[in-house]
Parts: C-alpha cells; sequence; structure tokens
C-alpha cells in the first residue's frame, strides 16, 4: 500500500512539474519564437511531455523509495 501512494504522489509532483516545463516554459518559448502560433509538432511535444513527466515522476518515486526501504533494513 506504502509503494501505492509514492506512485500516487510520484504521479502528482510528475504533472505539476510538467505544467510547469511544459506548460509554462516550453510553450511560452515556443509561441515567442513562432509570432504566436504553436504548429504541429510542438503541440504533440507539450501535450504529451506532461504525461511522460507524470509517468517518469511515478517511477522514480517507486524507485527511491524501494532504495530508501532496503537501505535502512539492512
Amino acid at each position: 500500500m506504502r509503494t501505492v501512494g509514492v506512485a500516487v504522489l510520484g504521479l502528482f509532483l510528475g504533472v505539476l512539474a510538467g505544467l510547469l516545463i511544459f506548460g509554462e516554459l516550453i510553450g511560452r518559448i515556443v509561441v515567442a519564437n513562432n509570432n504566436g502560433t504553436v504548429e504541429a509538432p510542438w503541440t504533440f511535444i507539450i501535450g504529451f511531455g506532461q504525461q511522460g513527466l507524470a509517468i517518469a515522476g511515478a517511477v522514480v518515486a517507486v524507485v527511491i523509495d524501494r532504495r530508501r526501504r532496503a537501505g535502512s533494513s539492512k
């Protein structure tokens, strides 16, 4: 049950990081450099980048939790 909680926490932190990085930072840079428009490849990168970071956040959180539990039990 602890692993599920850690995975959910990592998922939410990944979504937050994705929104900040892809939604705000990269989105604003792309719009500024393309005269206010966003073309097809960038829409996919911005849209799926957030989801990718959410999944990566969940995986990294579980890996870190398992390593900390394995290190503390020795």
